[in-house]
């Protein structure tokens, strides 16, 4: 894991900078931010990423707002992603 990766991926407070940052890193380092982050703004941010992979770590992310992963379940373009999006709802609702 390099050292962004690591830093960010254990934050629990977020500035504005440190959400710019995490938007500005390639599509697999955000992907695997967008699995363990806690920042609910950042993961409704990435939720809307162009890369499917990004908006699938944000659904299985069980810190992603339920009202972005009905979201996600419903109306992603991909089919993966709105099945990883419903497992985590189910997981989360159950």
């Amino acid at each position: 894991m390099n050292g962004d990766l690591q830093f960010y991926a254990v934050k629990t407070e977020w500035s504005p900078r440190d959400e710019a940052m995490v938007l500005k890193m390639d599509y697999e380092l955000r992907a695997e931010l967008a699995k363990t982050i806690t920042c609910v703004g950042l993961l409704v941010d990435l939720s809307m990423d162009q890369h499917a992979v990004v908006r699938k770590g944000v659904a299985q992310n069980p810190y992603t707002p339920i009202t972005t992963l009905r979201r996600l379940a419903e109306q992603d373009l991909c089919i993966n992603v709105q099945d990883v999006a419903k497992n985590t709802l189910l997981a989360l609702t159950s």
